[in-house]
Protein backbone atom coordinates (compact mmCIF):
# COMPACT_ATOMS: atom_id res chain seq x y z
CA UNK A 1 0.00 0.00 0.00
CA UNK A 2 1.49 3.47 -1.06
CA UNK A 3 1.90 6.13 2.15
CA UNK A 4 -0.34 8.43 2.81
CA UNK A 5 -0.64 10.93 5.25
CA UNK A 6 -1.92 10.83 8.15
CA UNK A 7 -4.33 14.15 8.09
CA UNK A 8 -4.01 16.61 5.71
CA UNK A 9 -5.66 20.27 5.33
CA UNK A 10 -6.14 21.73 2.04
CA UNK A 11 -7.08 25.65 2.23
CA UNK A 12 -7.60 27.53 -1.08
CA UNK A 13 -6.21 30.92 -1.48
CA UNK A 14 -7.54 34.41 -2.18
CA UNK A 15 -7.79 35.03 -5.96
CA UNK A 16 -4.57 37.24 -6.44
CA UNK A 17 -2.48 35.43 -3.62
CA UNK A 18 0.95 35.76 -5.34
CA UNK A 19 3.67 33.12 -4.92
CA UNK A 20 5.73 33.08 -1.82
CA UNK A 21 8.86 34.25 -1.86
CA UNK A 22 11.42 32.21 -3.22
CA UNK A 23 8.46 31.32 -5.74
CA UNK A 24 8.99 27.57 -6.16
CA UNK A 25 11.77 26.84 -3.40
CA UNK A 26 9.14 27.98 -0.72
CA UNK A 27 6.22 26.47 -2.09
CA UNK A 28 7.16 23.16 -0.51
CA UNK A 29 8.55 22.36 2.82
CA UNK A 30 8.67 19.50 4.93
CA UNK A 31 10.63 18.62 8.17
CA UNK A 32 12.50 15.87 9.20
CA UNK A 33 12.92 14.03 11.18
CA UNK A 34 8.97 15.37 12.17
CA UNK A 35 6.86 14.52 9.17
CA UNK A 36 5.30 17.66 8.94
CA UNK A 37 4.56 18.93 5.52
CA UNK A 38 3.79 22.17 4.63
CA UNK A 39 2.75 24.01 1.13
CA UNK A 40 2.38 27.53 0.96
CA UNK A 41 0.41 29.51 -1.97
CA UNK A 42 1.23 26.16 -4.30
CA UNK A 43 -0.35 25.10 -7.54
CA UNK A 44 -2.03 22.06 -8.73
CA UNK A 45 0.95 22.42 -11.46
CA UNK A 46 3.90 22.61 -9.13
CA UNK A 47 2.52 20.24 -6.51
CA UNK A 48 2.40 17.89 -9.51
CA UNK A 49 5.76 18.56 -10.43
CA UNK A 50 7.33 18.10 -7.33
CA UNK A 51 5.62 15.26 -6.32
CA UNK A 52 6.60 13.35 -9.43
CA UNK A 53 10.26 15.17 -9.68
CA UNK A 54 9.07 16.22 -13.61
CA UNK A 55 9.89 19.85 -15.10
CA UNK A 56 7.13 21.77 -16.67
CA UNK A 57 7.78 20.52 -20.18
CA UNK A 58 7.22 17.16 -18.66
CA UNK A 59 3.38 17.05 -18.49
CA UNK A 60 0.69 18.21 -20.17
CA UNK A 61 -3.36 18.54 -20.83
CA UNK A 62 -3.94 20.25 -17.96
CA UNK A 63 -6.63 22.72 -17.67
CA UNK A 64 -5.54 26.30 -16.67
CA UNK A 65 -6.84 26.24 -13.56
CA UNK A 66 -4.00 24.21 -12.28
CA UNK A 67 -1.62 27.06 -12.66
CA UNK A 68 -3.52 29.75 -11.66
CA UNK A 69 -5.90 28.63 -8.40
CA UNK A 70 -3.25 28.36 -5.34
CA UNK A 71 -3.97 26.43 -2.13
CA UNK A 72 -2.33 26.11 1.27
CA UNK A 73 -1.56 22.18 2.46
CA UNK A 74 -1.08 21.45 5.65
CA UNK A 75 -0.43 17.81 6.21
CA UNK A 76 1.17 15.09 8.74
CA UNK A 77 2.86 12.09 8.02
CA UNK A 78 2.34 9.40 10.87
CA UNK A 79 6.18 9.03 11.49
CA UNK A 80 9.53 10.82 10.57
CA UNK A 81 8.85 10.13 6.71
CA UNK A 82 11.81 11.19 4.21
CA UNK A 83 12.13 13.44 1.12
CA UNK A 84 11.25 10.38 -1.13
CA UNK A 85 7.92 9.20 1.36
CA UNK A 86 6.93 12.98 1.32
CA UNK A 87 6.66 12.68 -2.49
CA UNK A 88 4.92 9.38 -2.25
CA UNK A 89 2.49 10.96 0.33
CA UNK A 90 1.94 13.99 -1.91
CA UNK A 91 1.06 11.67 -5.10
CA UNK A 92 -1.97 9.90 -2.89
CA UNK A 93 -3.01 13.24 -1.77
CA UNK A 94 -3.14 14.03 -5.52
CA UNK A 95 -5.24 11.42 -6.09
CA UNK A 96 -7.58 11.04 -3.27
CA UNK A 97 -7.96 14.95 -2.63
CA UNK A 98 -7.51 16.56 -6.78
CA UNK A 99 -8.65 13.29 -8.19
CA UNK A 100 -5.76 13.47 -10.70
CA UNK A 101 -6.03 10.84 -13.52
CA UNK A 102 -2.94 10.46 -16.09
CA UNK A 103 -0.90 8.21 -18.08
CA UNK A 104 2.64 7.96 -18.89
CA UNK A 105 4.14 8.91 -22.63
CA UNK A 106 7.67 8.12 -23.68
CA UNK A 107 9.14 10.60 -26.07
CA UNK A 108 12.55 11.28 -27.52
CA UNK A 109 13.72 14.98 -26.39
CA UNK A 110 16.92 16.74 -25.49
CA UNK A 111 18.32 15.75 -22.22
CA UNK A 112 22.43 16.66 -20.30
CA UNK A 113 24.63 13.64 -19.82
CA UNK A 114 26.73 13.71 -16.73
CA UNK A 115 29.81 11.44 -16.81
CA UNK A 116 32.90 11.40 -14.92
CA UNK A 117 36.15 12.95 -16.82
CA UNK A 118 39.91 12.14 -16.90
CA UNK A 119 40.32 12.92 -13.38
CA UNK A 120 37.61 11.93 -10.02
CA UNK A 121 34.91 13.92 -9.51
CA UNK A 122 35.39 16.61 -6.98
CA UNK A 123 32.66 14.54 -5.06
CA UNK A 124 32.83 13.82 -1.33
CA UNK A 125 31.21 10.85 0.93
CA UNK A 126 28.67 12.90 3.63
CA UNK A 127 30.04 12.82 7.66
CA UNK A 128 27.30 10.58 9.37
CA UNK A 129 25.78 12.86 11.26
CA UNK A 130 25.01 15.58 7.79
CA UNK A 131 21.46 15.76 6.89
CA UNK A 132 20.65 16.49 3.37
CA UNK A 133 20.42 19.94 2.48
CA UNK A 134 21.38 22.59 -0.13
CA UNK A 135 22.04 26.39 0.96
CA UNK A 136 22.89 29.38 -1.59
CA UNK A 137 24.40 31.64 0.23
CA UNK A 138 25.25 35.30 -1.29
CA UNK A 139 28.99 36.28 -0.57
CA UNK A 140 29.54 39.93 -0.30
CA UNK A 141 32.12 42.68 -0.87
CA UNK A 142 32.55 46.27 -0.73
CA UNK A 143 29.15 48.22 0.03
CA UNK A 144 27.36 44.77 1.12
CA UNK A 145 27.72 43.98 -3.11
CA UNK A 146 26.76 40.58 -4.13
CA UNK A 147 30.06 39.59 -5.81
CA UNK A 148 29.15 35.59 -5.82
CA UNK A 149 26.85 32.73 -4.86
CA UNK A 150 28.14 30.06 -2.57
CA UNK A 151 25.90 27.02 -3.11
CA UNK A 152 26.73 24.03 -0.24
CA UNK A 153 25.29 20.51 -0.54
CA UNK A 154 25.32 18.03 1.54
CA UNK A 155 24.02 14.23 1.44
CA UNK A 156 22.96 14.66 -2.45
CA UNK A 157 22.19 12.24 -4.35
CA UNK A 158 22.40 12.57 -8.44
CA UNK A 159 18.53 12.40 -8.42
CA UNK A 160 18.63 15.23 -6.16
CA UNK A 161 21.22 16.76 -8.22
CA UNK A 162 18.56 16.70 -11.12
CA UNK A 163 15.77 17.81 -8.81
CA UNK A 164 17.31 20.96 -7.77
CA UNK A 165 19.40 22.38 -10.94
CA UNK A 166 17.09 20.52 -13.84
CA UNK A 167 14.25 23.36 -13.48
CA UNK A 168 16.49 25.77 -14.56
CA UNK A 169 18.52 24.11 -17.02
CA UNK A 170 15.19 22.99 -18.45
CA UNK A 171 16.51 19.47 -19.49
CA UNK A 172 16.18 16.42 -17.43
CA UNK A 173 19.89 15.21 -16.48
CA UNK A 174 21.09 11.91 -16.98
CA UNK A 175 23.81 10.34 -14.63
CA UNK A 176 26.51 8.52 -16.42
CA UNK A 177 29.15 8.95 -14.44
CA UNK A 178 29.02 5.71 -12.62
CA UNK A 179 28.93 6.80 -9.50
CA UNK A 180 25.72 6.28 -6.76
CA UNK A 181 25.36 7.15 -3.61
CA UNK A 182 25.19 10.64 -1.43
CA UNK A 183 28.00 12.85 -1.82
CA UNK A 184 28.51 16.14 -0.92
CA UNK A 185 29.78 19.13 -2.82
CA UNK A 186 30.12 23.01 -2.93
CA UNK A 187 29.95 25.22 -6.32
CA UNK A 188 30.50 29.07 -6.33
CA UNK A 189 28.45 30.96 -9.05
CA UNK A 190 30.25 34.57 -10.18
CA UNK A 191 27.33 36.67 -12.00
CA UNK A 192 28.38 38.74 -14.16
CA UNK A 193 26.41 41.73 -16.35
CA UNK A 194 25.01 39.56 -18.56
CA UNK A 195 24.85 36.68 -16.54
CA UNK A 196 23.51 38.26 -13.07
CA UNK A 197 21.16 35.68 -12.34
CA UNK A 198 23.09 32.99 -10.08
CA UNK A 199 21.00 29.67 -11.55
CA UNK A 200 21.39 30.91 -15.10
CA UNK A 201 21.72 27.54 -16.71
CA UNK A 202 25.29 28.61 -18.20
CA UNK A 203 27.04 28.94 -15.17
CA UNK A 204 25.28 25.55 -13.96
CA UNK A 205 26.97 24.14 -16.43
CA UNK A 206 30.27 25.65 -16.29
CA UNK A 207 30.69 25.21 -12.54
CA UNK A 208 29.42 21.14 -13.00
CA UNK A 209 32.70 21.18 -15.62
CA UNK A 210 35.13 23.26 -13.90
CA UNK A 211 34.27 22.89 -9.88
CA UNK A 212 32.72 19.77 -9.57
CA UNK A 213 35.37 17.95 -12.69
CA UNK A 214 32.18 16.51 -14.49
CA UNK A 215 31.41 16.25 -18.37
CA UNK A 216 28.69 17.81 -19.75
CA UNK A 217 27.02 17.96 -23.17
CA UNK A 218 23.45 17.29 -24.70
CA UNK A 219 22.21 14.49 -26.88
CA UNK A 220 18.77 13.14 -27.20
CA UNK A 221 17.26 10.62 -24.62
CA UNK A 222 13.40 9.03 -23.64
CA UNK A 223 11.92 10.70 -21.20
CA UNK A 224 8.73 10.09 -19.21
CA UNK A 225 5.82 12.88 -20.20
CA UNK A 226 3.05 12.65 -17.78
CA UNK A 227 -0.42 13.28 -19.81
CA UNK A 228 -3.42 14.74 -17.67
CA UNK A 229 -6.60 12.69 -17.49
CA UNK A 230 -8.13 14.45 -15.19
CA UNK A 231 -7.99 16.78 -12.05
CA UNK A 232 -10.61 18.67 -9.85
CA UNK A 233 -10.54 21.54 -8.01
CA UNK A 234 -10.50 21.46 -4.31
CA UNK A 235 -13.29 23.45 -2.88
CA UNK A 236 -13.14 25.34 0.49
CA UNK A 237 -13.35 23.14 4.01
CA UNK A 238 -11.98 20.09 2.22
Amino acid sequence: MAPAFEVASITPCKPGTPAPPGADRGMVQFTFPGGRFNARATTVKFLIEWAYGILPSQHSNGPSWIEEERYDIVAKASGNATDDEMRLMARALLAERFKLRFHHETKEVPVLILSAGKTAPKLFPPKDEEKRSIKILPVTGEGEKIVSWHVVATRFSFEQLNLTFARQLERVIVNRTGLEGDFDFTLEFTPDENRPNPMDPSLIISAMREQLGLTVKSEKGPVDFLVIDGVEKVAAGN
